[in-house]
């Protein structure tokens, strides 16, 4: 009672116009709470359904039949491409940074150096190679893009469920972020396992990059309509999750 007496003393002393001027920003305020209330309940659990083969980001024209074949991949160097990439380390040109200064004007040229230098000398490339190519990978087209994406299937184990999962990487980011969860999704013990999807979204990774103007990030999952994902949730949060109505679920990330 104590506020609300003070909140009518403090409204009595405000001359017309000031009343006025107060009721229109709060009838205001109260507008956009009804708004960010009605898109939180409707809109922020509504389900979007992926639009199916009505674009065309390859190069040049969109032909008249598309090749939909799932072959396998796997990330392969040699020790000539590696040798080039050192030479072209060691002919790097660096510009000296502001004195007094860490990042804000951009990467800090003499950290960067100790940067590069790990990369020319003590990372192990074939190493990081056996390691990206632990899980099964493959390769397909969709509307005119090579989409590369990781497939993991559970072993097989009597009584045990078995449902699709799709995790996507957001942007920076790629598809190795989920290399350390996928054994508990796939072979677990319990009464349920995951077959799991991990694409790489068009231009990260080893997935051909959009040659048009245009294209979303939608384009890029919907080689999960192979694997029978039917709906992805669309909440314009950073973690989306959705079930789809043949028991798909799909999981979105977003770094930026």
């Amino acid at each position: 009672m104590q506020t609300i007496d003070i909140l009518k003393q403090a409204l009595s002393s405000l001359d017309p116009t000031q009343q006025q001027q107060l009721l229109v920003a709060g009838s205001a305020v109260a507008v956009g709470g009804l708004l960010t209330c009605y898109y939180w309940v409707y809109q922020g659990t509504k389900t979007n359904r992926i639009p199916i083969g009505d674009g065309w980001w390859g190069a040049g024209e969109k032909p008249q039949s598309e090749d939909e074949t799932v072959f396998p991949f796997q990330v392969q160097t040699s020790d000539e491409e590696i040798q080039d990439l050192y030479d072209r380390i060691d002919r790097t040109r660096y510009t000296e940074p502001l004195e007094d200064t860490g990042f804000q004007y951009g990467f800090n040229s003499t950290y960067l150096k100790k940067v590069v230098s790990h990369w020319r000398h003590q990372f192990n490339w074939k190493k990081q190679i056996a390691i990206l190519n632990k899980y099964p990978q493959f390769k397909t087209n969709i509307e005119g893009l090579d989409v590369h994406f990781i497939h993991v299937r559970p072993p097989h184990r009597e009584g045990q469920r078995v449902l699709p999962l799709m995790l996507v990487h957001g942007w920076p980011g790629s598809v190795y972020e989920f290399y350390r969860i996928l054994p508990l999704l796939t072979n677990s013990l319990d009464s349920l396992a995951f077959e799991v999807i991990c694409p790489s979204i068009p231009g990260y990774g080893f997935s051909e990059a959009p040659h048009k103007q245009g294209e979303d990030s939608l384009m890029g999952h919907k080689h999960s309509l192979k694997q029978g994902c039917l709906t992805h949730s669309a909440a314009g949060a950073s973690f989306g999750l959705q079930r789809g109505p043949n028991g798909c679920i799909y999981i979105l990330t977003v770094n930026n």
